[in-house]
């Protein structure tokens, strides 16, 4: 290596090298950082000159055309733009670079992996790597002549101002910038790209090929040729000069190394003595710093992003580029652009709106010639080319690249772009090809003619640099038809999925030899497209195996057959053909020869086969058709053919008119002069009289004619073919392409005719399917992988699932074995019935569906007793039973059949299923203009049905009527519909009426209700304004979707989420304003503001004085005292207040203003939290993509609908690991912590609302783990649960300040998500019975609840666990404190109330409801009741409510408040009525019975609450408050004792005993019950001193008094219960002992219900100290037990009205 000090000369790089590394700036400043332009030159217009040459101020359409011309000029080199017009050869003196990407192979494979948008991602990459280097070659004077896939040439010309030794040194330099600086990149994919540039110059020679139609330009010489040998010898990072341009250089400005061949040098780098030839500096003032943006991770400097075009003029650097503007070059350039191009520039479209992923077809040609001069090279490109464009042009498809300077001269045609869609365009590539093949391999000069064909789904869209780009495909079956191409020289060879699609018969195919193709590890089975002509000579025999799914069309061509034949049809126009249209290979000719097969054979049958070349020849088909009858042959003499024929007419002597035959029979009788004399009409006129007479004397006995493909029938046939209809004895059967193309006004003429019946063959039925496959296998059953594959991708065509098998046997995926039956039924095989398999009888098929199928024939149909129907048919055979298969099939018992399996390499893709769908789709969407794609794709992206505001909204529509012209359309092309959407519910989004069928709307039409059509738009239809609109289709959804680029993609769904985000609104019941926050975190403002005013809590809050009672409850605050407007202003608030406040009925906000009874809002976040994780997915917005999980996770689980809430959470997750992956996420990784911990918690809550406790504690302490936190156990629970409540303590006593803290965002964020983790863990150790744990958690909630203090409903949920907690452990100042202070914080809510906060504030007052029962506080109670009932009613809160009615109706009952009891039944019947589970049916029951307990009077007799229970007996376990279930078993087992049915009540007591220890230890339910068990025993107690039981005495007795003490200890401090223990207590003592105790008892239970408002209970007393005292009525005594009688009964409605009860008289026993 010739080595020198490497000097630090910045003039070259920079400005250069530095500049690179910004990124996503826009074009045109780019090209300002360049070097110093050239100045004058032949055909270069000084770049600078550009500002001073501004034109001025021009029409609008002026800058249109203009526009247009400047798109169309990047599309091709300068050469081409000054000599649009000049065919002549022109020889330049220039250098070149070229330059080779490698790992672009393996980059294609593997971006192909990646899914459906790795192609997209592939070409983002490609472009910011291309265009950067085509920015370095524009920097330097530089212009590039040629792309090719990754491959790209480029020239410097040179001028009278610059010498071959500058361009070379502009070359070399390029060369040098390009390498430094994107010589190697990453991509993310993990594939390191590279580059290779090779360098030659010398004079080449440039010509324009083609003509005025299509036109495209090659350049030829050595230089070409030299860059093209040192590319071979170079390797990925080399820069390789040709020694004819190194000798322009000095050695000494460059670091160099000389090849092993001498005569190539590898440039390194630039000498010590290396210097500018060029003359300027460089135009600072001009270079613009925008920033950088983000971008892949690259080993070398990061690429710029050349994809967006500039606001300003973007062709600045290329003033070659404004000569265009001239509109005779603008003009001429249109011959060098394909077609779709140019739609979209004439139509003003974007140019990356050409942008798409579709389905396409890619026929590679390579044109080896001999060695040949430049000048017969350029020649035989120009022939080569007409070839290719002549015939492609016919078969409808697109010219898109000519090279000359890689792969010889090679042509890439594509076929399948917009505008060029066919369902067939698969087959017309392959004949483009054959006939390409052929007519190149003629020309002077061809060596050899190689084509690959290749068909899928690949990019296609603009690819390059702004100033300079092409149009192009870019994709692995791009490079996997080149390969083919390379492989297989001197033949037309295709892949899989060509042959699979182009419906051509398997004898068009022979494949070839497995040979390895570069970069495509498993290319499939690989096919040599031949001709081939149907040999007339053997005609297929009939299938042994019947035709499957034609039944119709068989019985319709027997009815034909019936009428053709019979003598008295007088119908005027009797059908005398039959045309079976269909697609193609739908199995048109097998039913033709079906039909063929089953004529009568009295009737004569001649088969006709046409084939396209028969369409050119005159007469063929009236030929064929008269040939049998008149014995003669094309082969037979004139002179033998016009003796018969002279024999035929011979009785209609027209002798003079039979030389009208000689062109249809090929003879040559003498022209007479009458006939020389006529007009062509009357020639024409004569020539169908002969037809017509000649085919009366050939046929007469009934023919037949069965012609297949009548579409090539030829337009000189069509002529005379309806004569044909006249003969009695010729009926004619065809079959015809449905869609057939440019079909003649002869032939349309004829088709038309009211004497021929058309019928379409449909597609295959799927329960068919499975047997065609055993049928072309020739095998008794195959794998049902292989049966659903063929149902799922063959669209039921039939000639596609011939050839999808025969190309999986070639690519080894199925195996063909033998197996007896037995095997087959225990490898689960798919075996046809036997008549689908074989010709067989009526009898025998009807005995094998009796049998085999159970099915039977009633009244001529078969019946199946599972109801199947037809698809009973569907090879499914459950019914398999191995010795009848054997022996009504005939097969030896044991005997092996052959069957198909599939092997490892067998494959389920969608890439190679049957396309006429999509072709269909992709044709209608073709159609369209720009605007109706745009709508479609935004559709799309919405999904299959949408919002119209929000498409408007994606597609940044500003014209409402243009956007209501384009619904116009689409509604009328049946595109879509609508989907009747509900806007009487103003602005909310919700719609009703969404179940739709489209397929049963004929006329377009719009169903929304409430709908607002806009003024511009009142004289169009009302379904140009739909509102609420649906694709007709989901394929054309889907196939739309897919068209999109990733990019295209994520833009889209981005708007999406901003609608989302921006417009959603509440529901018409909530006001219908924008919800405070769709995604993220969500603060109480009211909370916030409060704790910044760093004020005492005290002297912050402001509540209301006046009451806010519900008006179903008959209390006033007026009766009570305590106000707390004044209370409120105390900054210490004490113990003394806080006794003070609690009883103050103002003190619960009622919260009587929100109403959520219509409210639809969490339906609206649902479906908007759905979307929304839809479209973050799409757009790859990953972070709000798992908050929108969270949110509809969380919404699911409140909503009941646990399933769908855990799959989301656990997709949460592992999108929260995708994220964690990221390197731009490493410094945020604490915030994912949080997220995972959330995740957790919702997760844990979802266990727990399904009653999984175990994985709910696993998650929730998975959840405290994320956030650093051991939940602490031991002494070390003891000391913090102290600590918390000392500050608990202090602060609702004294100072609640104290407990909040001023915190940041996230650590707001943190306390609140602890908390709520806490309040779960807490509900979970209630519910285990862990209440130490249970108080730890709601303790360490509450104090992080109150330090972040700024969510209500966290705070609510933590006081409502602290409270519950607090009753528990009996620590009763503290539950008052808490009380006072949650009912003072609900005050502080008053903005944006939510329901979900209404649902927080229901549990709490819920809680602070049973506490108040447990002080026997019933009045507050009652009021606390009322408007806990209100809140659960507005929202719907049944499972919140239904707990706690039976608590309210029983102090209702107490204090003998009974209209509001009869209210409250009503409630809880509805509630019980609408429960998900029998909970609420029984405590309904359950209140019922206490009812008539207590009072006398029954709402329910006892029979209907035992016919309850024995029909729902088996639902019992599914109960999940075992308290009703308690009460209930024991109100009926204290029933049965009180109504003295002893043996029924023994019954009912083993029930009772068994539940008496399924309840909480510590509920109100539990203590209640517990005295309905005491007073039954003790009934039972006196039944048995009654009959004298002594040792059941003493057992009851034991048990007595071990429940007393029980009671006792369980309410000692609830004295709601003191007055009915105190009495039970005085019975007992009045049974046993009889003495002056009792009356003390007595006295004690009376003062306490005096005192509490127990009336109930106060007369119940005085009743029995009455009865005990024989002080009262016979009637009054017995009054309970008589009106238990179901025939006597009381009803409760009268005790509403005269309150007077009838209670239940305890006896005395007879003998104490």
């Amino acid at each position: 290596m010739k080595t020198g000090i490497l000097f630090a000369k910045k003039t070259l790089f920079s400005t250069n090298i530095t500049a690179v590394t910004r990124l996503d700036q826009e074009d045109y400043i780019w090209a300002m950082r360049s070097n110093t332009l050239q100045e004058g030159g032949d055909s270069d217009v000084p770049r600078q000159l550009l500002f001073a040459d501004r034109k001025p101020k021009v029409d609008a359409k002026t800058i249109k055309n203009q526009k247009q011309a400047e798109v169309m000029a990047s599309l091709v080199p300068d050469e081409v733009i000054y000599n649009v017009d000049d065919y002549n050869h022109r020889i330049y003196e220039a250098s070149f670079l070229f330059g080779d990407v490698s790992g672009f192979t393996e980059l294609c494979e593997k971006y192909a992996k990646t899914g459906i948008s790795g192609p997209s991602r592939m070409t983002q990459v490609l472009n910011k790597y291309l265009g950067s280097m085509v920015q370095e070659i524009m920097s330097h004077n530089g212009d590039v002549l040629k792309f090719s896939g990754d491959a790209f040439l480029a020239i410097f010309k040179i001028s009278d101002n610059t010498s071959m030794r500058d361009t070379v040194h502009a070359a070399m330099d390029t060369a040098l910038i390009i390498q430094k600086n994107y010589g190697s990149y990453l991509t993310d994919v993990g594939v390191v790209i590279r580059v290779k540039l090779a360098i030659s110059t010398g004079p080449v020679t440039f010509a324009l090929i083609g003509n005025v139609s299509n036109s495209h330009y090659v350049v030829v010489g050595q230089p070409i040729w030299d860059v093209k040998a040192a590319e071979h010898i170079s390797s990925a990072g080399d820069i390789i000069v040709a020694m004819v341009a190194w000798k322009y250089v000095n050695p000494s400005e460059y670091i160099y190394q000389e090849m092993p061949d001498n005569i190539h040098i590898k440039l390194i780098s630039i000498g010590p003595n290396w210097r500018s030839v060029l003359k300027n500096e460089v135009r600072t003032d001009l270079a613009v710093d925008t920033g950088s943006i983000d971008s892949e991770s690259s080993d070398s400097e990061e690429l710029i992003d050349i994809s967006r075009e500039g606001v300003m003029d973007e062709f600045f650097l290329r003033p070659a580029v404004n000569q265009a503007h001239n509109p005779i070059i603008k003009d001429n350039l249109t011959k060098f652009i394909i077609a779709p191009v140019m739609k979209c520039i004439n139509t003003n479209e974007p140019i990356e709106y050409l942008t798409e992923m579709r389905q396409v077809t890619i026929v590679f040609i390579n044109v080896v010639s001999f060695q040949i001069q430049e000048k017969e090279t350029v020649i035989l490109a120009n022939e080569s080319y007409k070839v290719v464009c002549s015939v492609v042009d016919k078969a409808k498809g697109c010219v898109n690249k000519v090279s000359l300077f890689d792969k010889d001269l090679m042509f890439i045609v594509i076929f399948g772009l917009r505008g060029f869609k066919y369902e067939l365009e698969c087959q017309m590539a392959l004949n483009c090809a054959r006939e390409c093949h052929n007519a190149i391999s003629k020309l002077d000069g061809v060596l050899s003619t190689s084509i690959g064909v290749t068909t899928g789904k690949t990019y296609c869209g603009v690819f390059g640099h702004t100033l300079r780009r092409e149009y192009t495909v870019i994709g692995l079956i791009v490079n996997k038809a080149a390969r083919l191409m390379v492989a297989y020289k001197g033949k037309v060879t295709c892949d899989r999925d060509t042959f699979l699609h182009s419906k051509l018969e398997a004898d068009h195919f022979v494949v070839q030899e497995y040979k390895p193709l570069k970069g495509i590890s498993h290319p499939g089975p690989v096919y040599e497209f031949i001709e081939t002509d149907t040999d007339y000579s053997t005609v297929k025999k009939i299938s042994s195996c019947p035709l499957l799914g034609r039944e119709d069309k068989l019985t319709l061509y027997f009815q034909m057959i019936k009428i053709w034949r019979s003598d008295d049809d007088d119908s005027e126009y009797p059908f005398k053909m039959l045309v079976i249209k269909g697609e193609a290979r739908q199995g048109k000719t097998r039913l033709l020869d079906e039909l063929v097969y089953i004529t009568p054979e009295t009737i004569s049958v001649n088969k006709i086969l046409l084939t396209k070349k028969n369409q050119k020849i005159p007469y063929h088909t009236i030929q064929q058709i008269f040939y049998l009858p008149l014995q003669i042959t094309p082969e037979t003499s004139i002179t033998e053919k016009e003796n018969k024929i002279f024999s035929m007419l011979e009785k209609m002597r027209v002798h003079a008119m039979l030389c009208a035959l000689n062109d249809v029979f090929g003879v040559n009788f003498n022209k007479s002069k009458l006939y020389t004399s006529m007009s062509q009409l009357n020639k024409r006129a004569v020539l169908r009289k002969l037809i017509k007479y000649l085919a009366h004397v050939c046929f007469v006995t009934p023919w037949v004619f069965a012609i297949d493909n009548c579409e090539f029938i030829d337009d000189w046939s069509w002529t005379v073919f309806s004569k044909l209809f006249e003969i009695k004895n010729i009926f004619i059967v065809a079959t015809m392409a449905r869609e057939s193309l440019n079909r003649s006004q002869e032939c349309k003429e004829v088709i038309d005719d009211l004497r021929i019946k058309s019928t379409t063959l449909k597609p295959i039925e799927r329960f068919h399917l499975g047997a065609l496959v055993c049928q072309i296998l020739d095998v008794y059953a195959i794998s049902p992988e292989l049966e659903n594959a063929v149902q799922t991708k063959s669209n039921g065509n039939p000639g596609w699932v011939e050839s999808y098998l025969i190309s999986s046997i070639q690519d080894k995926a199925l195996n063909i074995m033998k197996l007896t039956l037995k095997d087959i039924q225990e490898l689960g095989l798919v075996c046809p019935p036997l008549y689908m398999m074989a010709r067989v009888d009526m009898e025998t098929k009807h005995k094998w569906q009796e049998i085999m199928e159970e099915r039977k024939l009633v009244k001529g149909y078969l019946v199946a007793k599972d109801h199947w129907g037809k698809y009973i048919d569907c090879c499914r055979d459950t019914f398999l039973n191995v010795n009848i298969r054997e022996k009504m099939e005939g097969i030896p018992k044991g005997g092996k059949v052959r069957v198909c399996t599939i092997s490892e390499t067998f494959s389920s893709s969608d890439n190679d299923a049957e396309l006429s769908l999509d072709t269909m789709v992709l044709k209608t969407f073709d159609s369209l203009i720009y605007y109706e794609q745009l709508l479609v794709k935004c559709g799309a992206i919405l999904g299959y049905q949408f919002y119209r505001k929000m498409l408007l909204y994606v597609m940044s529509a500003v014209d409402v009527r243009k956007a209501a012209l384009a619904v116009k359309k689409l509604f009328e092309i049946k595109v879509l519909t609508c989907a009747k959407g509900d806007f009487q519910e103003e602005g909310t989004g919700i719609f009703q009426e969404r179940l739709l069928n489209p397929e049963e709307e004929f006329e377009p039409a719009c169903l929304c209700r409430g709908l607002t059509v806009y003024e511009q738009c009142m004289d169009l239809p009302k379904y140009a304004s739909c509102g609420f609109l649906q694709f007709r289709s989901s394929l054309f959804r889907d196939i739309t979707y897919n068209l999109l680029t990733d990019n295209q993609k994520k833009e889209f769904h981005h708007r999406a989420i901003d609608y989302l985000e921006r417009e959603t609104h509440k529901c018409k019941a909530c006001g219908g304003g924008f919800f405070e926050r769709i995604l993220g975190i969500r603060h109480d403002k009211e909370f916030v503001t409060l704790k910044c005013k760093e004020k005492k809590l005290g002297d912050d809050f402001q509540w209301e004085a006046k009451s806010n009672v519900s008006k179903s409850t008959a209390y006033s605050e007026s009766a009570l005292s305590g106000s707390i407007s004044s209370v409120s202003k105390d900054p210490f608030v004490g113990i003394s207040m806080v006794k003070k406040m609690r009883t103050s009925f103002s003190l619960t906000k009622a919260f009587s203003k929100e109403d959520f009874t219509e409210c639809q809002c969490r339906l609206i976040l649902s479906t908007t939290y759905a979307q929304l994780i839809e479209h973050c997915n799409g757009a790859g917005k990953l972070t709000k993509l798992i908050a929108a999980m969270m949110k509809y996770g969380y919404i699911n689980i409140t909503s009941s609908n646990i399933p769908l809430a855990m799959g989301t959470l656990n997709e949460a997750l592992k999108v929260l690991e995708r994220l964690h992956t990221k390197p731009e996420v490493t410094e945020n990784l604490w915030r994912f912590t949080l997220i995972r911990a959330k995740i957790h918690i919702l997760m844990g809550y979802s266990f727990l609302e399904m009653g999984h406790l175990n994985e709910a504690h696993e998650n929730l302490h998975a959840a405290l783990k994320q956030y650093g936190i051991k939940f602490p156990t031991g002494w070390s629970r003891q000391m913090r649960k102290c600590v918390y409540a000392l500050k608990h303590i202090w602060g609702f006593s004294f100072s609640p300040k104290a407990l909040i803290k001023h915190l940041d965002h996230w650590e707001t964020v943190y306390l609140n998500d602890l908390s709520v983790c806490l309040s779960h863990l807490c509900t979970l150790y209630m519910t285990k019975n862990d209440w130490k744990n249970a108080d730890m958690a709601a303790t360490w909630s509450l104090t992080k609840s109150l330090a972040s203090f700024s969510n209500f409903r966290v705070i609510c949920t933590a006081c409502a666990n602290m409270i519950h907690l607090t009753q528990h452990f009996g620590r009763w100042k503290m539950c008052a404190a808490l009380e006072v202070y949650a009912l003072r914080i609900c005050h502080i809510k008053h903005d944006d109330i939510m329901s979900d906060d209404l649902r927080c504030i229901a549990k709490l007052y819920g809680t602070i409801f049973t506490f108040r029962l447990h002080r026997a506080q019933t009045d507050q109670a009652i009021h606390m009741g009322y408007i806990i009932l209100r809140l659960c009613n507005s929202i719907s809160a049944a499972n919140i409510i239904l707990p706690l009615l039976p608590y309210l109706l029983t102090i209702l009952l107490l204090g003998k408040h009974f209209r509001n009891v009869d209210s409250i039944l009503k409630d809880m019947h509805e509630l019980g009525q609408n429960s998900s589970d029998l909970t609420g049916k029984v405590w309904y029951y359950a209140q019922c019975l206490a009812i008539h307990i207590e009072t006398g009077y029954m709402v329910v007799h006892y029979d209907s609450c035992q016919s309850f229970y024995q029909l729902e007996n088996e639902n019992w376990i599914h109960i999940h408050e075992t308290d009703a279930v308690k009460k209930f078993l024991t109100l009926m087992w204290l029933w049965c004792m009180r109504d003295e049915q002893w043996e029924q009540a023994m019954i009912w007591s083993e029930k009772v005993d068994t539940c008496l220890g399924l309840t909480k230890a510590d509920s109100l339910s539990y203590k209640l019950t517990s005295l309905y068990v005491f007073e039954g025993l003790l009934l039972y107690l006196v039944h048995n001193k009654d009959i004298g039981n002594i040792i059941e005495i003493h057992d009851i007795e034991d048990r007595i008094n071990k429940l007393l003490k029980c009671i006792e200890n369980a309410t000692k401090r609830d004295e709601i219960f003191f007055p009915r223990l105190y009495h039970l207590k005085a019975y007992y003592r009045h049974i046993t002992h009889g003495d002056s105790k009792v009356q003390e008892l007595l006295q004690k239970g009376l003062a306490f219900a005096q005192k509490h408002g127990n009336l109930l209970d106060a007369e119940w007393i005085r009743h029995s100290k009455k009865a005990w005292n024989n002080e009262l009525k016979s009637a009054v005594y017995t009054f309970w037990k008589e009106h238990s009688d179901i025939d006597n009964t009381a009803d409760f409605r009268e005790l509403v009205t005269s309150e007077r009860v009838g209670f239940f008289s305890l006896p005395t026993p007879h003998y104490k």
